[in-house]
């Protein structure tokens, strides 16, 4: 065999050789380069569901409650005597539970509020009583306290008054709940009134818990979210922690079941 046969058929398979390692070689590339980048897009994501855990927490929920005790605590009096008319209320005296809207789910000017209605037909309203509990959320905070008219022969409607800044003070620790007055200005009542709370902390967390009665003799208790007005707040509840005083007139003339509660 002549010697250029030989040169030529071995070129032919160093050809072949090194074209089946370039091809070779080029798929381990883009294998390579197919793991980096997969494995760039693994972190990316497990940054992006870091960032969302976080954005999670942070935003939590519209609403907490403390959790339901079958054993209610002590129920503390009032920390103040500035209000000495008659106490109407309608829980029972005690309460399984608390709730506390806060996050997303309390926007100005009173998302996120609190309301038990009565008939305060006559009457002249001089404070706003609330029973509230913590866990250590309190810092100072404060609220507004509203009176809203109606809420018995329907759901509450205009603001017939408002006052900003009401700092109750440190509640009790759950499962104790604590009773704090705010002497709002007097208010003649002609009709039905719903005695509103909303927790002065939009977009954070709250400072404190609205005792929740659970199995007590009921009232017309609301709650306003932005899906408005409703009595539902999916634990049960029959009462929120919710009262006034009232003065110049008789117990006799009220027809809520707390004013009657209150003469004995």
């Amino acid at each position: 065999m002549k010697l250029s046969s030989i040169f030529g058929k071995c070129g032919v398979w160093w050809q072949l050789q090194w074209a089946v390692l370039h091809v070779m070689g080029g798929r381990e590339q883009r294998l390579q380069k197919h793991q980096y980048e997969r494995k760039t897009a693994m972190k990316k994501f497990a940054t992006l569901l870091a960032l969302l855990a976080v954005v999670g927490i942070a935003s939590a929920s519209d609403f907490t409650d403390v959790g339901y005790t079958t054993e209610p605590g002590i129920v503390y009096g009032s920390n103040t005597d500035d209000c000495t008319g008659t106490l109407v209320y309608s829980h029972d005296g005690s309460f399984e539970n608390g709730l506390m809207y806060w996050y997303t789910g309390v926007a100005t000017p009173y998302v996120g509020t609190f309301g038990m209605a009565y008939d305060c037909t006559g009457q002249n309203i001089q404070c706003a009583a609330f029973w509230l509990t913590d866990v250590g959320y309190y810092a100072g905070q404060t609220a507004d306290v509203y009176l809203f008219e109606g809420g018995i022969s329907g759901p509450p409607g205009a603001v017939l008054q408002v006052m900003t800044g009401f700092d109750p003070g440190a509640p009790a620790t759950w499962p104790s709940v604590s009773q704090h007055d705010a002497d709002i200005p007097d208010y003649v009542a002609t009709g039905e009134v719903t005695i509103g709370h909303w927790g002065n902390w939009p977009g954070a967390a709250g400072g404190w818990y609205m005792g929740m009665d659970t199995n007590g003799f009921g009232g017309y208790h609301w709650v306003f979210t932005t899906a408005g007005w409703g009595q539902d707040a999916g634990y049960g509840e029959q009462a929120w922690g919710i009262g006034y005083y009232f003065g110049g007139t008789t117990p006799a003339e009220s027809k809520t079941w707390g004013a009657i509660k209150a003469l004995f």
